[in-house]
């Protein structure tokens, strides 16, 4: 067992670029030849909030990665929804009727059957998790399933099936001591932090773990814990099968993940503010991103930081890289998103 325990994602990276070159073992898989851990590895992160992955080699999408979270929050499986973004992922990952079969938000809030109330009615994973944690803060039994059995073993033929196979969530209560104060007693409430694990049964580090995996999962957390009305704990993701694809070792390159850490991660702001009215937000923005536009969404999230990315990503797509994309750019909210999607158009204009 490895365990890689930081900050944030951008050392999680620089921590994986070194464990895999130096234990690292060859060997063929299903889609090419691979570097794999000879163990599990596990990755914690203290600050899951930190997000957004800087490496200028790795050359991370930061528009598809935030976008494809929040298709993911709305229950989404159409694939092609996403080509915008990446312009051949429904190709890659979607089947003939253009929708991905292991989408993992589709398995969080659609693809389950809740037999046990109303049979044949869909069950939301998130909604139940959120009720069994307000009803019993200590249980140890909110577990969210990607993995269906009866649709995902021995189906050779399929394009996708879930590589992370379930959640497990913990409401750590940290009892807080009571203070005096000049006017008496004065008594803070508990700190209530919701800690998420992660089950991978196979993790490519490159695309997956420290790109779109660290965006996906703490974005669901962070959603999570804004409905219980709870702080962010401890994110973490365990691989079973943690490895790195020979086609992409020249994108890990340790002094460009060093410089992705320099001058400290920027700012952030909150995913969800209006908790009450997110879900059909997330799920307007997502079927239509310019309703962000008329400015009736409570959650400013999805206004001003999702929705300048959007278009930011829409001007580069019509060539206007240099000038439309990076103005739309200047104008995200969010520091961290900022400067890597500014960074993500300069170096498109270099090459």
């Amino acid at each position: 067992m490895f365990t890689i325990h930081v900050s944030n994602v951008n050392y999680a990276w620089l921590d994986a670029i070194k464990l895999i070159q130096q234990y690292g073992v060859p060997e063929d898989s299903r889609a090419g030849r691979v570097s794999v851990m000879p163990g599990p590895v596990t990755t914690i992160y203290n600050q899951p909030r930190q997000r957004v992955l800087f490496d200028a080699v790795r050359d991370a999408n930061p528009v598809f990665h935030l976008h494809e979270a929040l298709w993911m929050l709305a229950g989404r499986n159409d694939a092609t929804g996403l080509d915008i973004f990446v312009s051949d992922f429904s190709a890659r990952f979607a089947e003939e009727d253009g929708r991905q079969h292991g989408a993992y938000g589709y398995r969080w809030r659609n693809h389950f059957t809740n037999v046990r109330d109303f049979a044949g009615v869909d069950m939301d994973q998130l909604d139940v998790v959120v009720d069994m944690l307000a009803r019993d803060p200590g249980t140890r039994q909110a577990v969210i399933a990607m993995w269906d059995a009866e649709v995902d073993l021995d189906q050779p033929r399929l394009k996708d099936k879930p590589c992370n196979t379930h959640i497990y969530l913990r409401l750590r209560i940290t009892p807080r001591t009571a203070g005096a104060s000049a006017s008496g007693l004065m008594v803070q409430a508990d700190l209530r932090e919701l800690d998420m694990a992660v089950m991978c049964r196979s993790n490519d580090i490159v695309w997956g773990c420290y790109g779109a995996n660290a965006v996906h999962f703490s974005i669901l957390q962070e959603y999570l814990a804004a409905r219980m009305g709870v702080e962010m704990g401890r994110l973490t993701q365990f691989s079973f099968n943690w490895h790195m694809y020979s086609a992409t070792k020249h994108l890990a390159d340790i002094v460009g993940a060093e410089a992705g850490i320099m001058g400290g991660y920027p700012g952030t702001v909150p995913l969800v503010t209006c908790p009450n009215t997110f879900d059909a937000e997330v799920a307007a923005y997502v079927q239509d991103p310019s309703l962000a536009t008329l400015g009736e969404f409570d959650n400013e999230f999805l206004t001003r930081t999702a929705w300048p990315m959007y278009m930011a990503n829409i001007e580069r797509k019509a060539g206007n890289t240099a000038t439309s994309a990076l103005t739309w750019a200047e104008s995200i909210q969010a520091p961290d998103w900022r400067k890597a999607t500014m960074a993500w158009l300069e170096r498109k204009i270099k090459k």
